[in-house]
C-alpha cells in the first residue's frame, strides 16, 4: 500500500519550546512545592508513622511500637516509627549464608535474562555479606531500629524535595498544557507518600519479626534507592501517551537539517 505522505524519521525532529517560558514554569512549580514540603514534612512524617502503626498494631503487643522525634532540616522535627529489635541466631545466620552461596552459583548457570541474573546475584551477595557478619561478629552490629528508621525517613524527605525538580525538568519542556503537567508532578508526590508509608510498615514488620539480618537487603533491594523506578515509570507512561497524541502534529516539531 502506497502512502500519500511519508514523514521524516523522528530522529530528525526536535520539540520547540521557548526557554524563558520553561524557566518561568520551572520556578513556578519547584519553588512553591519545595517550600510546602519543607514546611509540612514534620506533619507528613507524623501521619506516615501513625498510618504505619495502625496497620501493624494487630501484629504487635501493646506498647511495642513507638513514635519518636528527631531534628532535621530547618531545625524541624521529623517523626520515626520504631519497633522491637530482633537479632538472628548464629545458626540461622550460618545456614542463610550457605543458602546464599548456593544461590549465587545457581544463578550463574540458570538461563534467564542477563540483567535479572546480575541484579539477583547482587542482592544475594548483599544478603550473604549480612549473614556472614551475623555469623562471625554479631556483637559488633552497631545499628539500631532508630538508626534504620532515621536513615529511611530522612532519605525519603530528600527524595520528596528532589521529585519536583527532576520531574519539572523532564516534563515541563514537553508540548502540552501546563496544568496536566503540574497535576502529574503532584500525583507523583502523592504516590510517593502512599508507597513510602506502606513500605515503611512492611520493613518494620520484617525487621521486628524476622530480625535485622534482612536490614541491608531491604534497604538496597526495596528501599529509597529504587524510588527512581516509579518516577521514571510515570514519566514514561506520560511521554508515550503524549508522543502518540502529537506524532502527526507538524506545528509541534522542528525538523533538523
Amino acid at each position: 500500500m502506497t502512502k500519500s505522505l511519508i514523514y521524516y524519521h523522528r530522529s530528525y525532529r526536535k520539540i520547540t519550546r521557548p526557554r524563558r517560558l520553561f524557566l518561568f514554569q520551572f520556578l513556578l512549580v519547584v519553588v512553591p512545592i519545595t517550600l510546602i514540603i519543607l514546611i509540612f514534612y514534620p506533619e507528613i512524617t507524623k501521619q506516615m508513622c501513625l498510618i504505619a502503626r495502625n496497620i501493624l498494631l494487630p501484629s504487635f503487643p501493646p506498647g511495642a511500637l513507638e513514635i519518636i522525634q528527631q531534628t532535621f532540616l530547618l531545625n524541624k522535627d521529623v517523626y520515626l516509627l520504631i519497633g522491637p529489635e530482633s537479632y538472628p541466631s548464629t545458626l540461622t545466620s550460618f545456614i542463610s549464608s550457605l543458602v546464599m552461596l548456593v544461590l549465587i552459583f545457581i544463578l550463574q548457570g540458570v538461563k534467564i535474562d542477563k540483567n535479572i541474573a546480575i541484579f539477583a546475584t547482587f542482592l544475594a551477595v548483599i544478603h550473604m555479606s549480612s549473614t556472614i557478619y551475623f555469623t562471625l561478629v554479631p556483637y559488633m552490629f552497631a545499628y539500631t531500629f532508630t538508626d534504620f528508621a532515621e536513615l529511611y525517613v530522612k532519605t525519603i524527605i530528600c527524595i520528596w524535595l528532589f521529585i519536583p525538580c527532576i520531574m519539572s525538568m523532564a516534563i515541563l519542556p514537553l508540548p502540552a498544557s501546563f496544568f496536566p503537567k503540574l497535576f502529574l508532578i503532584i500525583l507523583t508526590l502523592i504516590y510517593s507518600f502512599i508507597f513510602t508509608t506502606l513500605r515503611y510498615a512492611i520493613f518494620l514488620y520484617i525487621l521486628s519479626k524476622f530480625s535485622f539480618i534482612y536490614m541491608a537487603l531491604l534497604f538496597f533491594a526495596f528501599g529509597p534507592l529504587i524510588d527512581f523506578i516509579y518516577i521514571v515509570g510515570i514519566y514514561a507512561v506520560y511521554t508515550t501517551y503524549l508522543a502518540q497524541k502529537l506524532k502527526a502534529n507538524e506545528l509541534v516539531w522542528k525538523w533538523l537539517c
